[in-house]
């Protein structure tokens, strides 16, 4: 009994050690947006981030979604006629999403110059430099280094 218990234990400790070696690696980032006016916010993502459009998708008079990437990052930008009705003038959806880069520093000397320089933090709380950009309809999109500390 003794035996097939310590069987049991070592199958357990095996399998969630196994468990631990086969997590997926995350390569990139997606998102999606919901936006007042496709076109300048299509401008803003590619000039802001580098993405290119991939693909477009219109029905006319319900949605209009383009698709942009690059740089491992995925956008999804959607203009729907309805989020214009809302009775507070509001667009509805995300209001703020991010992205992991490799070197901060280098990510803000690569924006355009009609993208205001924003402020790089050092949130040591948790771990990382951190910068927030807005697009056209005001929503966030934080860029984010992980810190490491050389202690």
């Amino acid at each position: 009994m003794k035996i097939m218990r310590l069987a049991t234990v070592a199958l357990v400790l095996g399998l969630n050690s196994c468990s631990v070696l086969a997590e997926p690696e995350i390569t990139g980032s997606y998102f999606a947006m919901i936006v007042s006016d496709i076109e300048v916010s299509s401008d803003w993502y590619e000039s802001a981030l580098g993405l290119t459009q991939t693909t477009r998708i219109t029905e006319v008079g319900r949605y209009d979604v383009i698709n942009l990437s690059g740089n491992g990052i995925f956008v999804e930008l959607i203009q729907l006629v309805d989020a214009m009705d809302r009775p507070d003038g509001r667009v509805e959806g995300p209001f703020k999403v991010g992205m992991l880069v490799d070197d901060i520093n280098i990510f803000v000397a690569s924006l355009p110059e009609h993208i205001d320089a924003p402020t790089v933090l050092d949130d040591e709380r948790n771990g990382l430099f951190l910068l927030q950009l807005r697009d056209p309809d005001d929503q966030v999109v934080q860029v984010m280094q992980l810190r490491v500390d050389t202690k």
